[in-house]
């Protein structure tokens, strides 16, 4: 259901008027804020946010310039995170990224 409102709440930005780049902008931190759910966010957390006490990298904490890092984690694990590559593709990746730098980078 969070999906259906998500996706139509993009649509409509869209409708709207607003310019397409800010239009694709938001359908991008959307679409990352659904794949971060679905494949982050039972180890970093919800919303970036983990409550745990476990020992996982805080994505808050990431800068933009730190992007190529965060490819490469993403892709070939880092530590107890497991490689990702072949199961994301390269536009997911850049949707999660899309997603950290709303909420936190």
């Amino acid at each position: 259901m969070t999906r259906l409102i998500a996706t139509g709440f993009f649509l409509l930005l869209g409708a709207a008027g607003f310019g397409s780049a800010q239009a694709q902008d938001a359908a991008k931190v959307g679409e990352g804020e659904m794949i971060y759910s679905d494949y982050c966010s039972t180890c970093h957390g919800e919303q970036l946010r983990n409550t745990s006490g476990g020992v996982t990298f805080d994505l808050r904490r990431l800068k933009r310039e730190e992007h190529e890092r965060f490819v490469n984690s993403v892709n070939n694990g880092k530590n107890q995170m497991p490689p990702w590559r072949g199961v994301l593709d390269d536009n997911q990746i850049e949707s999660i990224w899309a997603y950290i730098m709303a909420k936190g980078g």
